[in-house]
């Protein structure tokens, strides 16, 4: 066994030491509990005074427009074979993708006339949905992008997507 001998000078220079650490540790708690307060805000979703949630949309990292889709709302979207759509709840949703008027699991990839369309949920509030096609669209393809909220089932807000070349 082994004891380590300190002089009193290194002593106290530990002493001040670890004062200044616990300074920057008080220090990179506030600027992480401020950092987290604005990320809980929710990014791209939005909520409104009475509490009902409301989606951001954006299309190639851009916002579709200021105003987002309101619970009980919709928002029609052309979109080209090929473009990302984020989808921002701004809280916990359930995201139901239906494709073809056919309900489709959460996190799918699906091959639908001549489209690849992939459903990615980005976090407990967002979703991605990517879409490809090698050839051009014999007709546009309709998907439908449902949010519930999981704190009061009865705010829905819909997104619906039409696919074209």
């Amino acid at each position: 066994m082994f004891k380590s001998r300190q002089t009193s000078a290194e002593v106290g220079a530990q002493g001040s030491s670890s004062r200044l650490r616990a300074r920057r540790w008080i220090g990179v708690v506030a600027t992480c509990a401020a950092v987290w307060s604005l990320a809980a805000c929710g990014g791209g979703g939005y909520a409104d005074s009475q509490g009902n949630f409301n989606i951001g949309v954006s299309v190639g990292g851009q916002f579709v427009s200021d105003t987002p889709v309101s619970s009980g709302g919709s928002l029609d979207l052309d979109v080209r074979a090929g473009e990302s759509v984020v989808l921002d709840a701004g809280e916990p949703a359930i995201w139901t993708l239906y494709v073809g008027g056919t309900a489709v699991s959460g996190g799918a990839r699906v091959f639908y006339a001549g489209a690849e369309i992939t459903a990615t949920t980005l976090s407990d509030s967002r979703v991605a949905v990517d879409t490809f096609a090698a050839f051009l669209l014999p007709a546009p393809i309709e998907v439908t992008l449902v949010a519930t909220s999981t704190f009061d089932s009865a705010q829905v807000a819909t997104v619906y997507l039409l696919i074209t070349n």
